[in-house]
């Protein structure tokens, strides 16, 4: 395949190496399983007129490394431009990678990639907006905008700016009154600490970090936090860090293939696949099945099919 290659130099795994050493790992691995390479690594404030560029340059596949955020805006250029996606995990949290079985050190995804098929996903969207993971208004949006407040006015470090965020957030109990419009004709006033809209529905027994066993089910799920002390706060976020939430009473879900959020004011933060927008209301959202074709390891799906039997057993 003809591959067009963007890496972010700014990305976590790429911060301690020099652009020119990637580029040549990237394209040896690549260029060696016989596919054909364009590749360049440039700063995050260049990253995406670099894909833009790249999806022009009539390649099989675009294939973006970096975090969450980046990954989102590739998906976004690939599917604008009608082709393959790929993505390389460089980031923190590389939720999308772990869904797809992808190994998370640059050298492993390289060679599981090289000989990796192409298979279609599904896509959310909010509005007219894509998002591969998942879409957060309410405790989490206001926990990235505090760490966010706290990494530009003071310095701090992502995770202990997200540690202090996490205990502010909670302390101040944030409530929302929001009117959920479901697909299948209900609609429903919630007061809400969180609503969250995955792309496809989380497993628990993963561990702290949230997974999905299918990418194709077509379907958005809708978590609803309905616990209304910070006690019950806490004890969501200590069975998320232990990955048994699903029994917890206060937590409502829903699996619609299309969902609106209304509310009295006019925007609402959002975190959209963890990168913080302010958007207006109404916020629609729906799910588009294997609308993209992505690059992921032979076998991810033998594994994940092993998986969800396991747990089903």
């Amino acid at each position: 395949m003809r591959l067009a290659i963007v890496m972010n130099s700014q990305a976590g795994s790429l911060l301690q190496r020099e652009p020119s050493e990637v580029i040549d790992q990237v394209t040896t691995a690549f260029t060696a399983a016989g596919h054909q390479v364009d590749c360049v690594c440039v700063p995050g404030a260049a990253v995406g007129a670099a894909m833009e560029k790249a999806a022009r340059l009539g390649a099989d596949m675009l294939v973006v490394g970096g975090g969450d955020g980046t990954i989102k805006t590739g998906a976004e250029i690939a599917l604008r431009h009608g082709i393959a996606f790929g993505l390389l995990p460089l980031g923190t949290m590389n939720l999308l990678a772990r869904d797809l079985c992808i190994p998370l050190e640059l050298e492993g995804a390289l060679a599981a990639l090289a000989q990796g098929v192409v298979r279609p996903i599904d896509v959310a969207y909010i509005n007219d907006t894509p998002f591969l993971n998942n879409a957060v208004i309410g405790l989490y949006a206001r926990m990235v905008h505090e760490r966010e407040k706290l990494r530009q006015r003071r310095g701090w470090r992502k995770w202990p700016a997200m540690g202090w965020a996490l205990v502010k957030t909670i302390a101040s109990n944030p409530r929302l009154t929001v009117t959920l419009a479901l697909a299948d004709g209900t609609t429903r006033q919630v007061d809400t600490h969180m609503v969250a809209i995955a792309n496809n529905a989380y497993e628990e027994g993963y561990g702290p970090v949230p997974h999905r066993e299918r990418l194709d089910d077509g379907r958005l799920s809708l978590y609803i936090g309905k616990h209304r002390t910070r006690w019950g706060l806490v004890q969501l976020f200590l069975r998320a860090l232990l990955s048994k939430w699903k029994n917890d009473p206060e937590l409502e879900v829903h699996h619609v293939t299309a969902a609106t959020v209304h509310s009295r004011h006019r925007h609402l933060r959002v975190a959209i696949d963890g990168e913080l927008e302010r958007r207006r209301t109404p916020l629609r959202f729906r799910i588009e099945p294997g609308q993209l074709r992505v690059w992921h390891p032979v076998g991810a799906e033998t594994v994940r099919e092993g998986a969800a039997s396991q747990r089903a057993g």
